[in-house]
C-alpha cells in the first residue's frame, strides 16, 4: 500500500515506516487468530501464530526505543541550538536574584530590562511583570522558582496562541506547501531540509516545485537540494519564465505521479515589491484552480538574526498575500530567540519548523513548551507548570482592583534619581 493511500498528517502525527511495519504485523497475526478454534487448528497453525505475534511484541519495542532515541536527540539538538539565548537571558535573570535586599520595584524593572532585551515583546512582559506584582501582594513575598514559573508559563501561554504548529495536510490528494520569504532568509535550504525530513522520516513522496524564475541560479539550486534530499523536482520549461506556469506544470506532474507533498519554492522578495506580490497571488490561484484547497500552507521562511525586525515582516506578509505558519532558521546563531514569542503574540501565526543548525536533519518541529523549557534551562517543568496554575487561579480569584506594595520581606523601595532621558528612550524603543 502506498502512503498516500492512508493519506495521514503530515508531522509528527505521521507514522513512520517502523510503525507501519508493525501495524501490518499485527494485522497479519489478528487475521490469522480463529474467531471459533477447531480441532483442525493444528499445533503448527498455532505455533506460526505465536512466532507472528512474537515479531509484532519485537517490532513494537524497538519502534518505541528508536521513537524515544529521536526524541532525545531532538530535545539536545534543540537545546544546543538555543545556547546563545539561554547564556544571555539567565545570565540577566540571575543579575536580578543575586541582587540581595532589592525591592519589589527594582527587581520588577530589571526583570522589564532583561525580557525586553531578549525580544519577548511588550504584551507577554506586561503580563509576566503584573503577575508577580500580584504573588507579591498575595504572598507578602515572591521567589525565583515563582518568577520562573511565571516567565515559563507566560511565554507557553503566548506561544499557544497562534495555533496548532503541525503542518497541515490536505483530505485528499497532494498536499501542497507554498513557501514564502525574502532573499537570504534560508528559503532553499528550508526546503530541501523539509523534503528530507517527509521523506525519510514519514515515507512521504515528494515532489520540489522551481518557481522561482526571477534569482539567477535559484532552479540549479532547489536542483541541488532535491538531489541531497533524494526527492523528485519539477523545471521551468526552456524560455519559460512564468512562475504559474511552473506551478501549473508542477501540479499536473503531482496529480499523475500519485505524490503525497508539493514544496512550491518562490522567488526571494520584499513584502513590498508589488510587482512580485501580484505574481505570487497568480501562483496561488494557480495552486488553487488544479488542486482544491492548495496551497494547505504558506510558510514564511524568516531569519532568526532579523529579531524583532522579523515581526514587522511577518505583518506584512500576512496582510497582502496570506500566511498559515513561520520557519525560524538559524535560531542557533542568534542571542534573542525571544522574539519568537512576540511574533506569534502579536500576530496569532504560529511557528511550526526552527532550523537548529547546518545539516540536513537540523530542521525540527516547533514546540512552545519545549523551546521555552530549553530557553529557561528548566529541569522539572511539572512542578513549574502547577506552580504556575496556583498562580493563575489565585490571579483569577481576586480582587479586580488592587494596590500592589512590595513584599514585607524586602525592604520599601528608596527614592530614586531620576533617569536619565537615554534610558527612557532606549526602553521605549524595546517596547515598540
Amino acid at each position: 500500500m502506498h502512503p498516500s493511500d492512508t493519506k495521514p498528517y503530515i508531522n509528527r502525527t505521521l507514522q513512520p515506516a517502523a510503525m507501519r511495519r508493525l501495524a501490518w504485523t499485527l494485522a497479519l497475526a489478528t487475521a490469522l487468530v480463529p474467531r471459533q478454534p477447531t480441532q483442525q487448528h493444528t499445533r503448527r497453525t498455532v505455533q506460526r501464530r505465536a512466532n507472528i505475534f512474537e515479531q509484532a511484541a519485537d517490532a513494537a519495542s524497538k519502534f518505541f526505543e528508536e521513537r524515544a532515541r529521536q526524541d532525545s536527540l531532538a530535545l539536545a539538538k534543540f537545546t544546543e541550538g538555543l545556547e546563545k539565548s539561554r547564556q544571555n537571558f539567565l545570565s540577566d535573570l540571575r543579575g536580578i536574584f543575586d541582587v540581595k535586599g532589592a525591592s519589589l520595584d527594582q527587581t520588577l524593572e530589571k526583570l522589564e530590562d532583561a525580557l525586553l532585551s531578549a525580544d519577548i515583546g511588550a504584551t507577554t512582559t506586561d503580563q509576566i511583570l503584573d503577575d508577580v506584582k500580584a504573588v507579591a501582594q498575595a504572598q507578602g513575598d515572591y521567589t525565583e522558582q515563582d518568577v520562573t514559573a511565571i516567565l515559563r508559563g507566560r511565554m507557553a501561554e503566548a506561544l499557544m496562541k497562534g495555533g496548532p504548529s503541525s503542518l497541515t495536510s490536505a483530505a485528499a490528494g497532494p498536499t501542497v506547501i507554498l513557501v514564502l520569504g525574502a532573499n537570504g532568509m534560508g528559503k532553499t535550504t528550508t526546503i530541501g531540509k523539509l523534503a528530507r525530513r517527509l521523506r525519510a522520516e514519514t515515507g512521504q513522496k515528494v515532489l520540489l516545485a522551481a518557481c522561482d524564475t526571477f534569482r539567477a541560479a535559484a532552479v540549479e539550486q532547489l536542483e541541488e537540494w532535491a538531489a541531497r534530499a533524494e526527492v523528485d523536482i519539477v523545471v521551468p520549461d526552456p524560455g519559460i519564465e512564468s512562475p504559474a506556469a511552473a506551478a501549473y506544470k508542477a501540479c499536473d506532474v503531482a496529480l499523475q505521479g500519485d505524490y503525497d507533498v508539493v514544496i512550491v519554492d518562490t522567488s526571494g522578495r520584499l513584502v513590498n515589491n508589488r510587482a512580485l506580490t501580484a505574481e505570487l497571488d497568480k501562483i496561488r490561484r494557480t495552486l488553487e484552480k488544479k488542486i482544491p484547497g492548495a496551497p494547505h500552507e504558506s510558510l514564511l521562511v524568516v531569519d532568526a538574526a532579523v529579531g524583532r525586525n522579523a515581526l514587522d515582516q511577518a505583518r506584512g506578509w500576512q496582510q497582502d498575500v496570506g500566511v498559515t505558519g513561520l520557519a525560524v532558521t538559524k535560531l542557533d546563531g542568534t542571542a534573542r530567540a525571544g522574539f519568537v514569542v512576540s511574533v506569534v503574540q502579536d500576530l496569532g501565526i504560529p511557528v511550526k519548523l526552527v532550523g537548529v543548525g547546518e545539516t540536513l536533519d537540523d530542521l525540527r518541529d516547533f514546540e512552545g513548551e519545549r523551546f521555552v523549557d530549553a530557553l529557561l534551562d528548566v529541569n522539572d517543568a511539572d512542578d513549574l507548570r502547577e506552580r504556575f496554575a496556583r498562580i493563575a487561579a489565585e490571579r483569577a480569584a481576586a480582587p479586580a482592583t488592587i494596590s500592589v506594595a512590595a513584599p514585607s520581606t524586602i525592604p520599601a523601595p528608596a527614592a530614586r534619581p531620576a533617569k536619565k532621558k537615554s534610558s527612557k528612550k532606549k526602553k521605549a524603543k524595546k517596547r515598540r
